[in-house]
């Protein structure tokens, strides 16, 4: 296998959905690594993207003939594009959430293997796994989504059997799946109409927002990932993992709500506050965490950020970033 630095410098790498949480992050690292990019996004870019070192289209990938074009010359492709948002806007929107994404999906996997691209990293998502404490890669297809992000995850789900088909049919197997669980940090959304959970709760403590009510008891444990660790796992997949069927991207061991609100609480200069802690509604399983044995034995993955480290680099940026916190 080529040392990284050949493997990334060399033919042209597409990525797509390069001014999200995951692209923006995996550009700067691909352009450290040598790497020829041109990139691709729904909206301009923002003033700190890189643009006059990659090469950007604005476009979009539910347009089958912006799929073809954007995939012209390209042997690798990082597919991170997407419709995403709060499991309020899931639901409300869910026939955007499952038919756009799934045509996004299906889109620019056709474009890349009519272009001959030879190497791929799908961008899945934990969310396709049924409810479960543990998840384990080979249970997805056990039972349903669970019904809160159903639709996103029916269109990831999809996705994810559409590369196996092409497998089938066209005897290529050149696509490593990668499952991020919730993953947070520089270039989030933290609008908070469509923030997640991570980049909601410092948004809402930056407002000053008295009391601090966060829903259940704290006690539930779930997975997140800080981006610069999870697009280490999107490179070494790109490396070593294609061909090998879906790898979850987690932390290794989960994280209680109530560690994670301590987290954000200490890094916003709020740590001496309470929290309402509101037991009249649910909190949830009590576990949702990803099994990472085999990103570990596979492609030697090992998250490195822990979470009060990746909160307060993410708050750190936020401040610098924003000119005031928004309210909910």
């Amino acid at each position: 296998m080529p040392a990284p630095t050949d493997l990334f410098s060399r033919g042209r790498i597409l990525v797509t959905g390069a001014t999200g949480l995951f692209g923006r992050e995996l550009v700067d690292r691909l352009l450290a690594l040598g790497a020829d990019l041109r990139t691709v996004s729904i909206l301009p870019p923002p003033p700190d993207f890189p643009s006059g070192k990659v090469e950007h289209l604005a476009g979009d990938l539910a347009d089958r003939s912006f799929a073809r074009e954007a995939m012209k010359n390209v042997s690798g492709l990082f597919h991170l594009a997407g419709r995403r948002g709060s499991v309020g806007i899931q639901r409300k929107q869910g026939a955007t959430m499952l038919g756009e994404n799934l045509t996004i999906c299906l889109n620019t996997l056709d474009a890349a293997r009519r272009a001959g691209v030879e190497r791929i990293v799908y961008t899945s998502t934990v969310t396709v796994y049924p409810p479960m404490s543990v998840y384990r890669e080979n249970l997805a297809w056990s039972a349903n989504p669970h019904p809160a992000d159903e639709f996103v995850s029916w269109a990831k789900r999809i996705a994810e059997k559409f590369i196996e088909a092409q497998e089938v049919q066209y005897g290529v197997k050149n696509v490593a799946i990668v499952r991020p669980v919730n993953t947070f940090g520089p270039h989030d959304d933290f609008a908070p109409e469509t923030a997640l959970v991570v980049p909601a709760l410092i948004g809402r403590a930056l407002a000053g927002e008295k009391p601090f009510t966060v829903w259940g008891d704290g006690s539930a444990v779930r997975d997140f990932l800080f981006v610069a660790d999870a697009v280490e796992g999107m490179l070494l997949a790109y490396q070593k993992g294609i061909g090998q069927g879906a790898i979850n991207l987690g932390s290794g061991r989960g994280y209680s709500i109530k560690e994670l609100v301590t987290a954000v609480l200490a890094a916003t200069g709020r740590a001496g506050d309470q929290v309402a802690w509101d037991t009249s509604k649910p909190s949830g399983e009590p576990r949702k965490v990803a099994d990472i044995t085999r990103a570990r034995e596979i492609l030697g993955f090992a998250p490195k950020v822990d979470l009060v480290d990746a909160i307060r680099r993410t708050v750190d940026w936020y401040r610098a970033n924003s000119a005031r916190p928004q309210r909910h």
